[in-house]
């Protein structure tokens, strides 16, 4: 059995190219677009974010983007626009873009930005925490209470009240990050290596 792949470009330009799978997260819709980034090896995160700003629908022209890199629904890193895309690996990783929210533009210096992660509890592996859906950043500022951070974070989910009230909050002062323990309720998948390349409670298109 022979396998080929027919390229679009020649040979000698691809080996010159990196191709990136980028999943953008848009401000206010569900649906998460996958984008295909191909670029020069010597490019950078700038030249990425530059490159997807012409495939996606932003909230408004002047919307800024950041790239993440995401395993297993936690956030690992933010890219620096400088780092160059020869040594970036998206084949365990997601590499996510989104735009970044006004509220965590220009914070004070008694600001913060931690992580909120979704995860459950397995009862058959003695209360085992397992991660899943899509983590992100929330700034918390100074003076406010648990109760207003709750609903800062009710409303950028659009979860209701009835189904809040059955999450339970729990900060991880180890990692500093806030968990929001509630039942996955997203379709099981099949158990594939790299199980994170798309999310688990939105759906999903692909662009080549």
């Amino acid at each position: 059995i022979l396998y080929y792949e027919v390229l679009d470009i020649p040979l000698p330009e691809l080996q010159f190219l990196k191709t990136l799978k980028v999943a953008f997260h848009h401000a206010t819709k569900e649906e998460v677009v996958i984008h295909s980034i191909r670029l020069p090896k010597n490019s950078t995160i700038a030249d990425v974010i530059i490159d997807l700003k012409t495939k996606v629908d932003l909230s408004s022209p002047t919307a800024e983007l950041r790239v993440l890199e995401v395993f297993y629904h936690k956030i690992y890193k933010i890219f620096p626009l400088h780092e160059k895309i020869e040594n970036i690996n998206d084949q365990y990783w997601t590499l996510r873009a989104e735009e970044v929210p006004e509220e965590e533009k220009n914070p004070s210096q008694h600001d913060r930005l931690i992580h909120v992660y979704h995860f459950t509890k397995d009862p058959l592996q003695n209360q085992q925490i397992q991660n899943f859906g899509d983590p992100f950043f929330l700034a918390i500022c100074e003076g406010e209470t648990l109760a207003e951070v709750k609903g800062r974070i009710q409303r950028k989910l659009q979860v209701p009240d009835e189904e809040f009230s059955k999450r339970r909050d729990v900060y991880g002062a180890w990692e500093q990050y806030l968990g929001l323990e509630h039942t996955d309720t997203a379709p099981k998948r099949a158990y594939t290596a790299n199980q994170n390349r798309h999310t688990h409670e939105k759906p999903v298109r692909i662009y080549n």
